[in-house]
């Protein structure tokens, strides 16, 4: 059984080992013992290990003191989560049975590990309550039960059905994904197709405090900059706007796979003029042209985690012509570029956020605002069909993309491999890595 460990001081410093089966204590009330069985690697893992002091990321599966010195000490090494989809092996919870499927956020090893359950709220959502996950933002807390096929659960592709292969892709681009949980809230609450029927939520969500208006959410009038474009937020982002009856003036999408980020907005069919430019050519005529022509009164720059400078380079090209100067600029900042950061640049980047005005969004906090106003069950199943509307045209949204399937922890095949690939920034636009670990 496999273990990948990272530094905390370091986050290019990892590692993996193997760990002894031991003897399994007993499991307490209200519990479950799991072991993963599929977990996505993205730049997510990153900013989990980046902020997980901050955001408390490490606390949700601390290493042991059974692990070999030195990845033994809390205060220097941690376990990064990644969502996915692990199995019960043992139950004290009468409605969670050995063999159940559970959806949610994993500790990076094969190796069981014990949760502590409440039910939640729609059926079938449970909640982690053990004491020392209790910082944890409520998002990574709820797991969900996800309905499988028996064939499932060796994934075993050789030997598995047709219908099971395509229950292991949906599994596979869910985990990648996340669901598009991030997507979907930014496109129908925080911009909301209507800003005057429904009220908007505020990017971080209403724990905040902070002013989020109609007139902040409305993009009737705007064109959106997709910064990164081509990353699995901002895909699915934009798959929801083109799906939408009150769309935007326009769509500008900066990315460096500029052909890939063209196709998919053709695929979409939307009625939203847009176009894809590469990271170097933000500040060309030819965009300068396109972003004139939309005739806006506000743009909308969108950040998964651009190319530094990017968001000043538009701002320069709107700053610098003469038809672009009145229109009212929003910044949402969303995700970070897909390397590991110092602590003087996170420290940058802080800095920056303030100087250029830049909202963060936070995921958690708009699911949490929406959870708070009793449409708990109404708003897991609309996500829910939205999703797997989604899952069915993937193809269309994300085209040229491929699942990567590695295999448990350890090697460049494994976990291990995949943290040194998104380290150094390697993980091509075209690719989604899944690593099967049972």
């Amino acid at each position: 059984m496999g273990v990948h460990v990272v530094s905390k001081l370091d986050n290019r410093q990892h590692a993996s080992f193997n760990l002894e089966a031991a003897a399994q204590s007993e499991l307490a009330e209200s519990s479950v013992r799991i072991r993963p069985l599929l977990l996505s690697l993205t730049s997510n893992n990153l900013t989990y290990a980046l902020l997980g002091e901050i955001l408390h990321w490490w606390d949700a599966y601390p290493v042991s003191a059974n692990y070999p010195a030195p990845y033994n000490d809390p205060t220097k090494w941690g376990i990064v989560p990644a969502w996915g989809y692990a199995t019960i092996e043992e139950s004290t919870i009468p409605d969670l049975a050995k063999g159940t499927l559970l959806y949610g956020f994993w500790p990076t090893s094969d190796v069981p590990t014990d949760l502590k359950l409440t039910r939640g709220s729609p059926e079938a959502h449970w909640i982690e309550i053990n004491p020392h996950r209790q910082q944890l933002m409520p998002l990574y807390n709820r797991y969900t039960i996800a309905p499988s096929s028996n064939s499932i659960a060796d994934l075993k592709l050789d030997s598995m059905s047709e219908s099971a292969r395509d229950e292991l892709d949906r599994m596979a681009w869910t985990a990648l994904f996340i669901g598009g949980v991030a997507g979907y809230l930014l496109a129908e609450y925080v911009f909301p197709a209507d800003a005057e029927a429904q009220k908007p939520i505020h990017p971080l969500g209403d724990q905040a405090g902070l002013p989020w208006s109609r007139s902040d959410a409305d993009l009737s009038s705007a064109v959106v900059v997709n910064l990164a474009a081509s990353t699995k937020t901002a895909r699915v982002f934009t798959y929801f706007l083109s799906r939408r009856q009150v769309k935007p003036l326009g769509l500008m999408q900066v990315t460096s796979s500029i052909e890939r980020a063209a196709e998919a907005d053709r695929n979409l069919g939307s009625e939203v003029p847009s176009i894809a430019v590469r990271y170097g050519d933000i500040g060309s005529t030819e965009s300068a042209e396109w972003l004139a022509a939309r005739k806006a009164e506000k743009v909308v720059i969108v950040d998964f985690g651009g190319r530094d400078n990017a968001v000043e380079d538009v701002l320069a090209l709107i700053k610098g012509d003469a038809r672009l100067q009145h229109c009212e600029v929003v910044i949402v900042q969303v995700g970070n570029e897909q390397k590991v950061y110092s602590m003087q640049e996170v420290i940058a980047g802080r800095a920056a956020m303030e100087k250029l005005g830049k909202v963060q969004f936070n995921t958690s906090g708009v699911q949490d605002t929406i959870l708070a106003s009793g449409d708990v069950e109404g708003y897991f199943k609309r996500r829910s069909a939205r999703w797997e509307k989604w899952l069915d045209e993937r193809h269309l949204s994300v085209p040229g993309m491929e699942i990567v399937f590695g295999k448990g922890v350890l090697s460049a095949g494994g976990i291990e491999g995949g943290w040194e690939k998104l380290c150094n920034g390697q993980v091509a636009p075209e690719e989604g890595l899944v690593y099967k670990m049972q």
